[in-house]
């Protein structure tokens, strides 16, 4: 047995493929929500944002008060608690040095004597010269200078100790460039929140297949019973390009183009099925004309289209899972009756899908039916695929339990779809 374990089909495993008009309908609804964080709740914010980042009046960083004395020398910086600098615009331009993220400015004081600053150029402010300007609130402060600053040691007078006139500033953004920020991780936010509302709701509602956790997947078998009636339609549920296969108890997953498929064409159609009642009575009359008899003509193909309908029924909402489960208990066991092997039982369906082709006067009958030969032969060749579920699997069925799943598990665990 091989220990590959189970693949769900990636057909519509996100659900974009087959329902891309509902994603595409998405778009202006996070669209609009992002622009009501925006224009709506970013303004709110943004009076509490640049409150709490707003420094003390003359903190280190912030613009120097007019009672801040000018410091003039480096004895002046090391007597002065907090002082400011008469700087040129020359140097505030041109006068940088980058590490890392940090810029800081080579400067000179009017003794002559070269130091490192590191300035907040939102506090420095205008003087009466131009071309001259007055410095931020700063303090002289100890530090491990970066190996780009001592590139300039020569130039320096210290380098173990720079002009701190940042502190512990953070940027405030104008009220324009904080909303639009804002809105913009706003929509990253929302588009991630609807993606997985919506990818939460559309496997609860059984339209696709969950991309984690895919044991998950409320239409995969739950027991033994509902693994083993599966594998009684697998070839069916292999042979239509919108179904995804087996061990789905219903072939596919519930898109609104397959159950519209489902309701419309199958049940209503070709069927003449319109409601429980009427789906029931159908499947009873498939399953009764063989129970307990074995001179019947293709008693596989009425038993296996019997369980078949009963998962479609299942898609649409005709019946609830212990119906299911019910109903399948009674097809199941009819069909252990008819039959003594997996082969037999597809044998006796192809021959009655054949007979049915010839009788309906299908234009590619034989292409038809060899299609679904092929269909059956790939299946019965995987080891871990629907013919591995043993034939003589306990298809009791009672009320309220949640039945065997013993096989169940193995499947699940090791199953792999056929290339």
């Amino acid at each position: 047995m091989s220990s590959t374990r189970y693949k769900i089909s990636n057909r519509n495993i996100y659900g974009f493929k087959i329902n891309l008009p509902q994603t595409i309908l998405l778009l202006p609804v996070m669209m609009a929500l992002a622009l009501l964080v925006e224009f709506a709740l970013g303004p709110i914010l943004y009076q509490f944002y640049a409150k709490d980042a707003a420094l003390e009046e003359n903190a280190v960083g912030n613009e120097a008060g007019q009672d801040i004395p000018v410091a003039s020398s480096i004895a002046d910086m090391e007597t002065l608690g907090a002082f400011t600098l008469i700087v040129k615009g020359v140097v505030i331009n041109n006068d940088t040095v980058r590490s890392g993220n940090e810029i800081y400015h080579r400067v000179q004081l009017p003794s002559g004597e070269k130091v490192i600053a590191h300035i907040n150029k939102k506090a420095i402010q205008d003087t009466d010269e131009p071309g001259v300007y007055r410095m931020p609130a700063g303090t002289w402060k100890e530090w491990d200078p970066p190996a780009e600053v001592m590139i300039f040691e020569d130039f320096l007078a210290s380098t173990d100790h720079y002009v701190d006139m940042y502190g512990d500033y953070v940027p405030v953004l104008t009220e324009d460039s904080y909303t639009r920020a804002l809105g913009m991780k706003a929509s990253v936010w929302i588009y991630v929140i609807i993606l997985l509302l919506y990818r939460t709701i559309g496997v609860r509602r059984w339209r696709f297949a969950p991309a984690l956790f895919w044991k998950r997947d409320p239409l995969l078998p739950r027991n033994d019973l509902e693994c083993w009636c599966a594998s009684t339609f697998a070839i069916w549920a292999h042979s239509f390009d919108m179904l995804e296969g087996w061990p789905l108890i219903t072939g596919a997953h519930g898109s609104r183009k397959v159950v519209s498929n489902f309701r419309n064409v199958s049940l209503e159609e070709q069927w003449d099925i319109h409601n429980r009642q009427q789906g029931l009575e159908t499947v009873h009359e498939l399953v009764d004309r063989h129970a307990g008899r074995l001179d019947t003509l293709h008693p596989g193909w009425d038993l296996c289209r019997a369980t078949q309908l009963l998962g479609m029924m299942y898609l649409v909402k005709m019946i609830d899972r212990e119906e299911l489960d019910q109903e399948f208990s009674r097809a199941g066991r009819v069909i252990q009756q008819q039959f003594h092997s997996w082969d037999e039982m597809a044998e006796s369906y192809l021959g009655g899908y054949e007979a049915w082709l010839a009788r309906t006067g299908h234009a590619d009958a034989a292409q038809a039916a060899a299609r679904r030969r092929n269909i059956f032969l790939n299946l019965k060749a995987n080891p871990d695929g629907p013919y591995s579920v043993p034939w003589q699997t306990n298809l009791a069925w009672t009320p309220g339990s949640k039945g065997e799943r013993t096989v169940v598990k193995r499947v699940l665990f090791r199953y792999r779809p056929p290339a």
